[in-house]
């Protein structure tokens, strides 16, 4: 069993091996890194994910947003009740629920430390992934990057570039790297080697 050690502050859970600062970051340079009219919906935060809500609950309403964006909505979610008059939004191509930006943080560190006990970027993005949809892999990869105990465990060494020679016996083979050195003369403008 591995232990994970946390720290607890204003009831927000921030993990040892990787800051929430950090994971902001990697968010931030995430959506950055998107071209302007697609960071909007890359990933989807609190704000976002109750304009889905509303429209979703409200498909006649033409004053939520604007049309091309309850057209997107409409057709990738999907509402499910929790309880009455609770729901929570599914991608329709998965039947998966989104994982907002808010929630990232803890179900990444508690996906990676707890259920893949730091396995990897591999085996943590297939297990957020059984769970989760509307995350991407790239910050999934960029996270196990900025973990310190993985960080810790990835070998420093490189392999060598060259195949060493092996003699099977002594003195079987030899490598000799020759030197020449040439002197020379000039006699009438003629160089002689």
């Amino acid at each position: 069993m591995v232990n994970t050690c946390f720290i607890v502050t204003r009831f927000m859970m921030e993990y040892s091996f990787i800051s929430r600062d950090t994971f902001n970051e990697i968010i931030e340079n995430y959506i950055t890194g998107l071209p302007a009219s697609k960071q909007k919906k890359a990933l989807i935060d609190r704000n976002f994910l109750n304009e889905i809500k509303d429209i979703l609950l409200n498909p006649k309403d033409n004053t939520i947003s604007n049309k091309s964006t309850r057209d997107w909505v409409k057709r990738k979610f999907r509402l499910e009740e929790i309880t009455p008059g609770d729901y929570r939004v599914i991608v329709k191509t998965s039947n998966k629920p989104v994982l907002i930006v808010e929630n990232m943080y803890e179900t990444l560190c508690q996906t990676h430390a707890e259920i893949t006990q730091h396995g990897g970027q591999k085996q943590t993005w297939k297990s957020v992934v059984d769970k989760w949809d509307w995350i991407r892999q790239d910050i999934v990869e960029n996270f196990v990057n900025n973990c310190a105990i993985c960080a810790v465990r990835k070998p420093s060494f490189h392999p060598l570039a060259a195949k060493p020679i092996i003699a099977k016996n002594f003195l079987s083979r030899i490598q000799v790297n020759i030197i020449l050195y040439y002197t020379v003369s000039i006699y009438n403008n003629i160089c002689f080697l």
